[in-house]
């Protein structure tokens, strides 16, 4: 009988260890698991955080893009007025806007102006200049000059044919011209894109016979040489 209590007295303890062994096993790792859960909660916490901030700046971005597509509408739409009231102008002017504008603009600072524009590149607003000077000041002293730079304007915006108009316009109207030369030179340039490569020839044949020494009977031969 004695025998019979210790082995269950010595079982039943070894159960009991067992069962604490298993129990600090399972809370061991348990505590792993709970470390790990709270390792993942930081990271997305800073994830979520970092997102954040991304979202704020986009937001910014996205308002200043905003507010600079506003400033630049704002500035389309003035301009589309302005230029509005100027077509109004030349199409319709009144003899108040003509007064006004006579005083309001000199001949010399439209020429000046679109001169200025042709320097820098702005080849249509300087063709645009000087076809205004043109039509308005039509017997100033800068007249010829205006349709030579006229026709530069077009021949380096890449229209030709306005261009050669210019230029033929300056052969017609001034045929004593001391520029006549490097006229001819530039009409005769303008008009080969236009298919007219015969009568660019004569042209520049026309530089080397009348204008044998100039700079621009140089110019006219190596044209020719190079429409060959």
């Amino acid at each position: 009988m004695k025998k019979t209590l210790i082995l269950i007295f010595v079982g039943g303890a070894g159960f009991l260890l067992c069962g604490c062994l298993a129990s600090e096993r399972d809370m061991s790792t348990l505590k792993l698991q709970l470390q790990a859960l709270n390792t993942t909660i930081t990271q997305m916490q800073a994830n979520q955080a970092e997102l954040a901030g991304k979202m704020d700046e986009l937001n910014q971005n996205l308002s200043v893009s905003n507010e600079n597509l506003s400033q630049l509408d704002a500035q389309i739409s003035k301009l589309s007025v302005k230029l509005d009231d100027l077509s109004a102008t030349v199409a319709h002017p009144s003899a108040e806007d003509k007064n006004a504008s006579a005083n309001a603009v000199k001949p010399s600072d439209l020429f000046a102006e679109s001169k200025e524009h042709l320097d820098k590149g702005a080849f249509e607003p300087a063709a645009m200049g000087f076809k205004l000077y043109i039509d308005k000041y039509p017997e100033s002293e800068n007249i010829e000059q205006a349709y030579m730079y006229l026709g530069d304007a077009y021949s380096a915006a890449g229209q030709a044919r306005p261009a050669a108009v210019a230029y033929a316009t300056i052969l017609k109207k001034f045929p004593t011209s001391k520029a006549t030369p490097a006229v001819r030179l530039k009409y005769a340039r303008s008009i080969i894109p236009l298919g007219l490569k015969d009568e660019a020839k004569n042209y520049f044949n026309s530089i080397i016979k009348e204008y044998p020494s100039s700079a621009e009977a140089k110019a006219a031969k190596t044209e020719l040489a190079n429409l060959k």
